[in-house]
């Protein structure tokens, strides 16, 4: 077989396997968790604050069906607007949601939260 490169280090080897592209399994290993440290360390800006956002929205709601805040009560308790998992459109409105707790911004700044 012919020579490869470890795709950590770049050292030569020759595989045993034609699929082999680390030299040893701790090499592919290293690589592995590199490569998913790196994603990690990319969203962890946006995970931390869809974190807080459902703490807020868990802590807010607790067992009531649903509740209405003001914006600025919300901003207030640390939540971050611009940070949404998605949007879903129910009797025609356009909802924002953080993970299963969605929000419809109302009239006066208000916002009407609840559990999907």
């Amino acid at each position: 077989m012919e020579q490869r490169n470890d795709l950590l280090t770049g050292e030569s080897f020759t595989p045993s396997r034609s699929d082999q592209r680390f030299a040893t399994r701790e090499n592919q290993i290293r690589y592995n968790n590199n490569k998913a440290r790196q994603k990690r360390k990319a969203k962890a800006q946006i995970d931390k604050a869809l974190d807080t956002n459902r703490t807020i929205l868990k802590r807010l709601l607790g067992d009531k069906k649903d509740i209405i805040k003001s914006r600025d009560f919300l901003l207030g308790a640390g939540f971050h607007f611009g940070v949404t998992t998605h949007k879903i459109e129910r009797n025609g409105k356009l909802w924002s949601c953080v993970y299963e707790y969605i929000l419809l911004h109302t009239k006066d700044d208000q916002l009407l939260i609840s559990k999907a």
